[in-house]
């Protein structure tokens, strides 16, 4: 039970922390950013937004770096109507003939030709025909969409080395000119087309994330509209522009981010650019299964999301274990065109040239690599320490593990592979002997490790069967409670790098735990071990700094900690270090109205399998024909969250209704109910159509009238105007 808001009367506190709280994390905070060193006096966006020209200007804490130079909306409207500190006019050009200024009594006379000076004061002033403001605020507004232009590039290059869609939004916002927007995708579009496909595939998953809650829907289609507008100048530079944009195009039509109706909007004379693009458009959209060809237009394991980069890093080392074709690896390794992201494919290539006796095709694939400057020597140091820092691990299950990986070590230095200085060593973060302070001098306990693989397993057997009291009971059999941190620390880790579900199952096991199996101390030591080692978490996990937050801010809520804990744990964390800000942004989230029910939804219900979807989906489905009742129909399939599956509600209820051709009246109705309040988009309607219409053949085996039926369904829902795809 959580603690009651109000309490003796008061009135509920309007965030879930205290001011109090608030003040002592600010405190904590304070104190820790005043260990900090002087920042250099560089800053390499204000010298970008001023022409290339150094600037030695102060960061500031809480600004976003994109929006440097740029002015509101609001500033701008603002500066509109100031007068300008220059002599004479408001643009602080001089008066004619010498009118007006300080200490004078203005122009005695006007000469024939002689202009008037305008007075705003003037009843008959018409703002229209001023056109020394007009000139004015059009210069302005020019500077200011130039300035926005450089900010978004810059923001643009950020977000493709970081893949950091949270950050990407609120910098965009924080440039606030949503009536720039067209820029952006347009910016974005062309950014993308002249990359890889792992740029592609982020900016369609950005465009995506960012439509109607950062970029308005008309401000989206102005910016494809700008993007169809340049394709002669595109083809310039991107030679198969057509085929690529018209993939960009469909691509957002399936992610609902553009109108199907968009594609007949491209209009251009047969033979053009323009005729062609809308003809891709057309093919790609009228293909069979074109729903799943685009959401893997760019590639599978495009780069953006990392759990497939990881997949197709293991893929291609498998290949190579069987071939030994190193001119293949190097080309789907410069296929994936994740530079900064090497080092998982040096970890992983050295793991398996650990478990295999002969090592010399995995030093030979690594020097190929290095000799070719495929891999930098950053990344391949990186990887050789990932690699030393978890060999405590890898030696429970290859007890030759440190021996082998000293001789590979050694072939890497004479090699010069790696920097100059690299020992094996295992960072004082990562120790991997268990320690709490992660300290390496710190004296070792046998049995530490004994405990970690008993926890991993636990923490795995959790996640198939579901039951925290197993989990608690054998956490009691261990008699271990002095190690119970590091249950909590890798219970989470393992969460973070699996599915929405797992987290939520780790989240709800916590507070069964805490306090009755698990000490407050214990679960707090753990959390303060994964804030200390988070800068390393998140070369296996890069969005491992907004997992944590969700972690932390679910734990205070749900008292497995207490809100001063974020405060407390500030003293252990390193001053400039990923540590502090998720203890500081999770202050923030826990600080905003409805933090606890934010909290209490961050892993949406942990839904994670679409057998789950789906049966629920077939339990709606019953009880609405058994009750008719659609507001219940409605509110149910809106609980589930997934609005990216309602096509296959609408394929099973399709099926429902050849199956029940008694009751088809009722199921089209709730379909139609369902098109007309907006609850299913037309795009998924369609695809749900899509999917029956192409398993026809197999389901007339079972239901023979099924064709017959299906072809009248989908006629009366195109004559009704629910279904406007066909």
């Amino acid at each position: 039970m959580r603690k009651p808001g109000n309490l003796g009367g008061e009135r509920p506190s309007p965030s879930f922390l205290t001011q109090e709280q608030r003040e002592a994390l600010d405190a904590a905070l304070s104190k820790k950013r005043a260990e900090q060193p002087a920042p250099a006096p560089a800053a390499p966006v204000a010298a970008a937004l001023n022409g290339g020209e150094e600037a030695a200007v102060k960061p500031q804490l809480g600004k976003n770096p994109h929006s440097e130079g740029m002015k509101t909306k609001r500033d701008l409207q603002h500066d509109h109507h100031l007068n300008r500190k220059g002599k004479g006019t408001g643009t602080g050009r001089v008066k004619k003939s010498g009118a007006g200024g300080k200490y004078t009594w203005g122009a005695q006379l006007l000469s024939d030709g002689d202009e008037e000076a305008v007075d705003v004061n003037d009843p008959n002033y018409d703002s229209g025909t001023d056109e020394s403001r007009l000139v004015s605020f059009h210069e302005e507004r020019s500077t200011q969409i130039a300035v926005f232009k450089r900010a978004v590039a810059m923001l643009l290059e950020e977000y493709f080395n970081s893949g950091d869609m949270h950050e990407a939004a609120v910098s965009l916002q924080e440039l606030d000119h949503p009536e720039f927007g067209h820029y952006f995708v347009k910016r974005a579009l062309a950014t993308a087309l002249d990359k890889h496909g792992r740029e592609r595939e982020m900016t369609s998953v950005l465009l995506s994330s960012l439509y109607n809650e950062v970029i308005v829907p008309s401000q989206v289609r102005k910016g494809f509209m700008a993007a169809i507008e340049s394709l002669e100048d595109l083809k310039l530079d991107v030679p198969d522009v057509v085929e690529q944009l018209a993939l960009f195009i469909c691509r957002a039509v399936v992610d609902d981010v553009l109108p199907p109706a968009f594609v007949a909007r491209i209009d251009g004379p047969p033979g053009s650019l323009h005729a062609e693009l809308q003809h891709k458009c057309s093919l790609h959209l009228g293909a069979k299964h074109y729903t799943e060809r685009l959401l893997r237009c760019w590639g599978s394991g495009a780069g953006f999301k990392f759990d497939e980069t990881k997949e197709s890093i293991r893929n291609m080392l498998q290949e190579y274990a069987a071939s030994g074709d190193k001119e293949e690896v190097a080309r789907i390794l410069r296929d994936l065109a994740v530079p900064f992201f090497h080092h998982e494919f040096v970890k992983q290539a050295l793991v398996r040239g650990l478990e295999d006796a002969n090592q010399e095709p995995w030093l030979a694939l690594l020097a190929q690599l290095n000799d070719s400057g495929e891999v930098s020597i950053s990344q391949m140091t990186k990887g050789f320490q990932r690699v030393a820092d978890n060999l405590h691990d890898t030696e429970l299950d290859n007890p030759q593990a440190r021996e082998r990986f000293e001789a590979v070590t050694s072939a890497a230095v004479a090699g010069g592979w790696i920097e100059d200085g690299f020992t094996g060593s295992p960072t004082s973060a990562s120790t991997g002997n268990g320690d709490a302070s992660g300290s390496a001098s710190a004296p070792f306990h046998p049995s530490v490790q004994a405990f970690k693989a008993s926890a991993l397993d636990i923490v795995r057997e959790y996640f198939d069967s579901g039951d925290c009291g197993e989990v608690g009971q054998r956490l009691v059999e261990l008699d271990e409670p002095g190690f119970h941190n590091i249950f909590v620390k890798h219970a989470i880790q393992l969460a973070m790098d699996r599915k929405d579900r797992e987290r939520e199952m780790v989240s709800a096991l916590l507070p069964s735990l805490v306090p009755s199996v698990v000490s407050r101390d214990q679960a707090g030591m753990g959390f303060t071990r994964l804030l200390a080692g988070a800068d390393d978490l998140s070369l296996d996990i890069p969005d491992a700094a907004h997992l944590l937050e969700l972690f932390l801010g679910r734990a205070i809520v749900d008292e497995v900690l207490p809100p001063r804990f974020l405060a407390e744990s500030v003293p252990h964390l390193e001053p400039d270090s990923m540590g502090i800000a998720v203890v500081q942004q999770t202050g923030t989230m826990l600080s905003a109205k409805h933090a606890a029910e934010r909290f209490d939804a961050c892993w949406h219900g942990g839904l994670a399998t679409i057998e789950a979807l789906r049966a629920q989906m077939d339990s709606l489905l019953r009880e609405y024909l058994s009750s008719g009742d659609f507001t219940e129909a409605e509110r149910c399939l809106q609980n589930l969250s997934v609005p990216h599956f309602h096509h296959d509600f609408v394929a099973r209820s399709l099926l429902a209704a050849v199956e029940h051709e008694g009751q088809a009246g009722k199921v089209l109705g709730l379909l139609k109910q369902l098109a007309d309040s907006g609850e299913v988009t037309q795009t998924q309607m369609a695809k749900g159509f899509g999917r029956i219409d192409s398993r026809l053949a197999d389901v007339a085996l079972d239901l023979p009238r099924a064709p017959e039926l299906f072809q009248q369904y989908r006629h009366e829902a195109l004559e009704q105007g629910w279904l406007t795809v066909a």
